[in-house]
């Protein structure tokens, strides 16, 4: 037989397509967790770099404002300048980071503007205004005159203002502008990754994705590039990997006149400068691939064996069905060759009951009346003429008797109830009480039907009698059951003793009656045979 084409059912098909999906999507979670952890890791790397940058800018600006805070030293304690002091000073802070240093006297025999590397000046208007507004300050306060937009020809700088008092009025005030490059550069050469930077002043910083802020910064590095802030041409062309990031940070200062001034300080980075894939993230994927395609090797392997059983079983199971057919049709067949014993059985029963009837019951009779006529003719009559009369006439009846349980269609023909009662009656001074009983109406049978229900009753008192040794047999007639059969006899162990043909016999004869025939008993309890 060849043998069938191997392939999955629908529903296998759809376990197979799960598991697939399951593990390619294993597969894709687990490299976006390790992809997003390596940019995510990216990220944190110049964040750390940028607050170091962000830091060192700021640290510049807090030592600048320290330093111009010692032009202080070249007043006296009378608040007189002491000249070699003050050109002292200035020499020290002669390193490239101011674009002017001034000390501002008001008045006195000295009042004037003394400038680092310049000659003295008188006051002017601007000057006396100043001096005005410092008198309610005692703290370093940022000037207005810090730069707020890139000028051609004028570097941006931030102007502080140090007022100086003595005996609580104020002697004058610095007035120091500090060059904000010289910042960016001192954090530069602190920091060598800086990539390109930028410093604006008073950006909103209200749309950052869309815009190219800052669009005209005050400073910025050679390879800034305006117009590509956040975000620019993705790596790969993946939405999610930026070419570069950028960060910004702010440094908020209040001037004299109370005017916000805000320095944005933006910070740009190529991401592949920070982004590095370890070998431990490739190998993480790698086992995740590996362990997702075993899974769907194991499945595949599953369903195979799954299919291979089920082919298995549903050979199996054809091959019972086969065979239960073969059985069933053996045992129809069985049950006709049963009947069809039973049907020949019972002719030959009715032929052998009308030999004997006709032939051996003929002859004792004719017997039997010749010894009569006999005995009538001979007085006085001898003793062994009349022995001879009564052997014959017993025979006669015992001849009729058996004639009558070989042939009982005469008696069925009048009912099935006359029927058992005559078989009841055959036992009268037998020893044996045998009584019928009719609880309801019984259905009306055919005669076939009859004659099978008489031969089961006939069966059931024979055993009841022969093997059962019982004294009370009772037959009840009824709808349902049909019949019973009860005696009080010895009864037997059913898992011990083995069914004769006889039982056989009344099993098959229920069966051809569409009934069952059902046996209870119990050792020392009486049998009871009922026909349902």
């Amino acid at each position: 037989m060849p043998r069938p084409h191997s392939r999955f059912r629908l529903a296998d098909w759809l376990i197979l397509t799960t598991v697939t999906l399951l593990a390619l999507l294993t597969i894709l979670v687990q490299t976006w967790s390790e992809w997003n952890a390596v940019v995510m890791e990216s990220s944190r790397r110049f964040r750390d770099h940028k607050d170091l940058f962000y830091r060192s800018f700021e640290q510049q600006l807090t030592q600048a404002r320290s330093d111009a805070g010692q032009l202080r030293w070249a007043l006296d304690e009378a608040g007189r300048l002491q000249t070699a002091q003050w050109q002292a000073i200035c020499r020290q802070l002669d390193d490239g980071r101011w674009q002017q240093l001034t000390l501002v006297l008001p008045q006195g025999p000295q009042a004037g503007r003394y400038t680092c590397g310049q000659a003295a000046r008188p006051l002017d208007a601007a000057s006396i205004a100043l001096a005005g507004q410092l008198q309610a300050h005692h703290a370093p306060v940022l000037g207005d005159d810090s730069s707020r937009k890139a000028v051609t020809g004028q570097p941006p700088v931030l102007s502080w203002l140090y007022p100086l008092h003595h005996d609580s009025r104020l002697a004058g005030y610095i007035h120091a502008r500090y060059l904000l490059q010289a910042a960016l550069d001192a954090s530069v050469r602190a920091q060598p990754d800086h990539a390109a930077y930028a410093l604006d002043e008073g950006n909103p910083l209200d749309d950052p994705e869309n815009g190219s802020y800052p669009p005209a910064p005050m400073l910025q590095s050679k390879d800034w590039q305006p117009g590509q802030f956040f975000y620019g041409r993705p790596i790969y062309d993946d939405p999610t990997i930026p070419q570069w990031l950028t960060h910004w940070d702010n440094l908020d200062w209040q001037t004299l006149s109370g005017q916000p001034y805000r320095l944005t300080l933006f910070d740009r980075s190529p991401f592949r400068k920070w982004y590095e894939f370890y070998w431990e993230d490739q190998l993480t994927i790698a086992l995740t691939s590996l362990l997702a395609l075993l899974i769907i090797v194991t499945t595949v392997a599953v369903l195979r064996t799954r299919q291979r059983l089920r082919r298995a079983a549903d050979s199996r199971r054809r091959r019972l069905a086969r065979r239960a057919r073969e059985l069933k049709q053996a045992q129809e067949e069985q049950q006709l060759l049963e009947a069809a014993l039973l049907d020949t059985s019972e002719r030959e029963r009715q032929r052998l009951g009308s030999e004997l009837h006709d032939g051996a019951g003929q002859s004792l009779t004719a017997a039997r009346l010749l010894a009569d006529s006999l005995a009538s003719s001979l007085q006085p009559l001898p003793p062994a003429l009349g022995a001879l009369q009564s052997c014959l006439q017993q025979a006669v009846n015992e001849v009729r008797l058996g004639a009558r349980g070989l042939t009982p269609a005469p008696l069925l023909e009048e009912g099935l109830e006359p029927a058992l009662q005559a078989l009841a009656s055959q036992h009268d001074g037998s020893g044996v009480s045998v009584a019928l009983q009719v609880h309801d109406t019984p259905p009306r049978l055919d005669p076939e039907a009859r004659l099978h229900v008489y031969r089961i009753a006939q069966e059931a008192l024979s055993n009841a009698i022969r093997h059962g040794r019982a004294s009370q047999v009772i037959l009840a007639l009824g709808n349902a059951p049909l019949l019973t059969v009860q005696d009080n006899g010895c009864g037997f162990d059913t898992a011990t003793v083995s069914h004769g043909i006889g039982l056989r016999s009344q099993q098959l004869r229920a069966g051809l009656l569409g009934r069952s025939l059902q046996l209870q008993t119990d050792p020392g309890r009486g049998t009871t045979v009922c026909l349902a």
